[in-house]
């Protein structure tokens, strides 16, 4: 809560700030035009702002002015909630934080450098976030195959899938509404010494410090693992890419880039490690006697190089979340690490565990993690570390594939099912209108792929 002083303070500084963007100004020497173009897209928390920028190529700063109102101008600005100066900012600018159902208001000007300021763009009100999630826009993808998995890599979307297809995509704010565009980047080659088997790819991990971007998979399903890598020397980057050894005869449905590298999971107990993406290392889950003696526990396992394959453990997907490897699989198994070699197996409380597909975190209120998988049964948990994992069954909801976390859950599955939720309890039905495998959130919005290279947008 403000004190009198710290009102006074702020005053002070955005009335600074004005001043220095040069509103008022009596000196007309060096003045920029005002921006053109501009434009503001309301997504979910956020909106979009795009302008004709050319500080690429000039010294031109430009300055963003913000209000919680429906029409707000340079006049009166000050006098609304939420008044902020931004600067300097580059087209396309995300802000966020906003709240959904308010209006706002925008105008822009611009400086030579840190000089004084041009005339103001007339003010684009009414802007009004609002979630999204309920209504979906089918984009047209670049190809008919199966895409099962959709992630960000070079600033492009990724989405991979079978017969080894990998598509790039790219968004536009231009028309008021972000479009999707996409563009097949062939498919990835054949691992060296195997058949002709065309791949099935099921995860991706992106490593921008290298930059390396890892996929995997398996052999047209015969269970053969697969891993391919795109680095950042390559011309296009995400469609040169190289087979690597995986060193594992298992199938790989899931990579994750965290504390000690990717690590990626699949079937049989599978879990392989490579710090850098190239050379990896081929483990099997086991149970860890010495750990579970320690612990006085049941639930320890290690990832082995010696373990034999362990039919019962079928790992489908993992993630990083606050650090930490989650993965989930068949029969309810939800495991966690801090380095991929010593494992947790969480207690789920289910006397017929699902088969998990998928696992996010997110907050409401409180943390919340959640998983999905088969007959419409969701996992939560609000304190993995102490705490067994709650079942919910929802009515009417089918088998999931995949859940995302934005302004909230989104999770999506078979027969054009999407669930919305903002605590993991109450679920609302969407509909994406066919078979989703992967939803990603991203700018405000939901970005689903599919059966028959299915790709929906929801903003």
């Amino acid at each position: 809560m403000f004190t009198t002083r710290s009102r006074a303070v702020a005053l002070a500084t955005l009335t600074s700030l004005a001043l220095l963007a040069g509103c008022g100004s009596s000196s007309n020497d060096n003045k920029p035009d005002a921006p053109t173009g501009l434009k503001v897209i309301p997504g979910d928390g956020q909106v979009t702002i795009t302008w004709d920028d050319q500080s690429a190529t000039s010294d031109l700063r430009y300055w963003l002015f913000k209000a919680q109102a429906e029409n707000a101008t340079r006049d009166d600005y000050r006098k609304y909630p939420e008044a902020t100066i931004i600067a300097p900012v580059t087209s396309p600018y995300i802000l966020s934080g906003l709240t959904n159902g308010l209006p706002y208001s925008f105008f822009m000007n611009a400086t030579h450098g840190n000089g004084p300021a041009g005339g103001e763009t007339p003010t684009v009100g009414n802007i009004i976030p609002r979630q999204s999630g309920s209504v979906w826009t089918t984009n047209v993808a670049a190809g008919a195959g199966n895409l099962n998995h959709v992630s960000f890599a070079y600033g492009r979307f990724l989405a991979i899938g079978d017969s080894g297809a990998v598509q790039v995509g790219t968004v536009s704010w231009a028309t008021g509404t972000p479009v999707l565009t996409w563009a097949s980047a062939g498919t990835v080659p054949p691992l060296v010494g195997s058949a002709p088997a065309q791949p099935r790819l099921y995860g991706a991990a992106y490593n921008s410090t290298t930059p390396r971007t890892v996929v995997v998979g398996d052999l047209d399903g015969n269970g053969k693992a697969a891993v391919w890598t795109s680095d950042g020397s390559s011309t296009n980057y995400l469609d040169q890419w190289k087979p690597q050894t995986s060193n594992t005869t298992s199938a790989l449905h899931g990579v994750a880039l965290g504390s000690v590298g990717f690590v990626a999971v699949g079937d049989s107990g599978a879990v392989s490690i490579s710090a850098d993406g190239i050379t990896w290392t081929a483990y099997r889950l086991t149970v860890d006697t010495a750990a579970n003696t320690a612990n006085n526990a049941t639930d320890r396992y290690t990832a082995s190089a010696s373990a034999a394959a362990d039919s019962s453990i079928n790992l489908k997907s993992i993630s990083v979340l606050n650090g930490t490897y989650y993965a989930v699989g068949d029969n309810g198994w939800i495991i966690t690490s801090s380095d991929g070699i010593s494992w947790r197996k969480h207690a789920v409380n289910s006397s017929a565990p699902a088969n998990l597909t998928s696992v996010t975190y997110g907050y409401y209120n409180e943390a919340i993690y959640l998983a999905v998988g088969s007959n419409g049964k969701v996992y939560r948990n609000t304190d993995p570390s102490t705490l067994a994992w709650e079942e919910i069954s929802v009515a009417g909801m089918g088998d999931m594939k995949s859940i995302a976390h934005g302004s909230r859950f989104m999770a999506v599955g078979t027969g054009g099912q999407a669930w919305v939720s903002s605590d993991g309890k109450s679920w609302v039905a969407t509909s994406t209108g066919a078979n989703e495998n992967s939803v990603l959130w991203y700018s405000g919005g939901y970005i689903a792929v599919g059966d028959g290279g299915n790709v929906v947008t929801s903003y």
